[in-house]
């Protein structure tokens, strides 16, 4: 079955990026999160349903050495996000 049109030139265009998110009950957790190039924090962020999609996730404060493959953050618990240098 061939791709439908429209989706083969999002396919693979996403890269991950290290952020910092800060959470509500005080916990500090470091992942990548995957975005298009060029694409803005905001604008992303603003495009997603409710919840970001976290990879490679680390806790820093908290529960500090705990780590997580994959985690889902429900965007009401993020009061903040911070993109780490280098990534961009």
């Amino acid at each position: 079955m061939s791709p439908r049109p429209g989706n083969a030139a999002l396919a693979g265009n996403r890269v991950p990026r290290r952020h910092r998110f800060y959470l509500s009950d005080g916990r500090i957790l470091t992942g990548d999160l995957y975005r298009s190039p060029n694409s803005r924090l905001a604008d992303h962020v603003a495009s997603l349903k409710g919840y970001i999609a976290v990879v490679d996730a680390k806790v820093e404060i908290g529960e500090p050495g705990q780590s997580m493959d994959f985690i889902a953050l429900n965007s009401a618990h993020v009061l903040f996000i911070e993109e780490l240098e280098g990534d961009s």
